[in-house]
C-alpha cells in the first residue's frame, strides 16, 4: 500500500477514469482500501486514509470524498450521485482546541445518502442502520467558528437508526436525529432532538407530530429505492 499522500491523491484521481477492474486494483492494491468482494465504487474521487466497505456497499458516480481519516460503510450502505464529502485531517493543524475530533463518515447497514448532498465531515458524521439522508440538496456541517475563542470548533452529527432527513435540510454541528424519526423538508437541526418517533419540522426543527414507530418504513428489512 502506498502511503505517500500526494501520490495517493494522484492515484485516487487517476482511478476516476479507469475501467472497473483497474479502478478496483488501484483502490485495493495501491491505496489499501478494504472492499468486500461485492462492494463497488463508480467513477468517483475517493481520497481518504482508510475506506472499509461491507458486502454490496456502493459508492456511485461523480462522488468526491476527500480528507477523511476513515470512511466505513456497512452492508448495502449506499452513497448515490454527486455527493461531496469534505474533511480536514487532524494532522493539518486546524481545530487546535478540539482534542477528540474524529474526521470520519460512518454508515450503518442499509443506510443511504441519495444525491446532490454536501457533507462536512471535519468531525464525525454517523448514519445508523437503515438511516437515510434523502432527497436532494441537504447540507451536513460539523464545524463552525467560535468567535469568542477566535478558533474553529467542531461537533459530531448523528442520524439515528431508521431515521430519514428529507430534501433541502441543514444539519448543524451537534445535530442529532433520534431513531425512527423524520426531519421534514427544508428544516434546520441545530441540537440533539430528544423525542424519538416524531416528525420534526421548521427552523429550528421542533416536534410537528408523533408517528407510529411500528410503521413499515421503520420496520423494513431491506433498503428503500432498490
Amino acid at each position: 500500500m502506498i502511503r505517500h499522500r500526494p501520490l495517493r491523491t494522484l492515484l485516487a484521481a487517476l482511478a476516476v477514469v479507469l475501467p472497473r477492474r483497474l479502478r478496483r486494483f488501484v483502490h485495493v492494491r495501491l491505496l489499501g482500501y478494504e472492499l468486500a468482494p461485492t462492494a463497488t465504487i463508480g467513477h468517483s474521487l475517493v481520497d481518504v486514509d482508510r475506506l472499509v466497505m461491507g458486502e454490496h456497499a456502493r459508492i456511485g458516480h461523480l462522488v468526491v470524498m476527500r480528507g477523511c481519516e476513515l470512511v466505513r460503510m456497512g452492508e448495502r450502505a449506499d452513497v448515490g450521485l454527486l455527493i461531496w464529502v469534505n474533511s480536514v485531517r487532524r494532522s493539518a493543524g486546524f481545530f487546535g482546541g478540539v482534542e477528540d475530533r474524529r474526521p470520519e463518515l460512518i454508515m450503518g447497514d442499509h443506510s443511504m445518502i441519495t444525491a446532490v448532498h454536501l457533507i462536512d465531515a471535519c468531525d464525525l458524521v454517523e448514519l445508523g442502520d437503515y438511516a437515510c439522508l434523502a432527497g436532494f440538496g441537504s447540507i451536513v456541517q460539523t464545524h463552525a467558528a467560535d468567535l469568542e475563542a477566535m478558533a474553529q470548533d467542531s461537533k459530531p452529527v448523528r442520524i439515528g437508526d431508521y431515521s430519514m432527513v428529507s430534501t433541502h435540510c441543514l444539519l448543524l454541528p451537534g445535530a442529532e436525529v433520534p431513531a425512527r424519526s423524520i426531519v421534514a423538508a427544508g428544516s434546520t437541526v441545530s441540537r440533539p432532538l430528544k423525542e424519538g418517533s416524531h416528525v420534526f419540522a421548521g427552523y429550528p426543527a421542533r416536534v410537528a407530530k408523533a408517528i407510529d414507530p411500528e410503521m413499515p418504513f421503520f420496520t423494513r428489512t431491506s433498503s428503500i429505492l432498490r
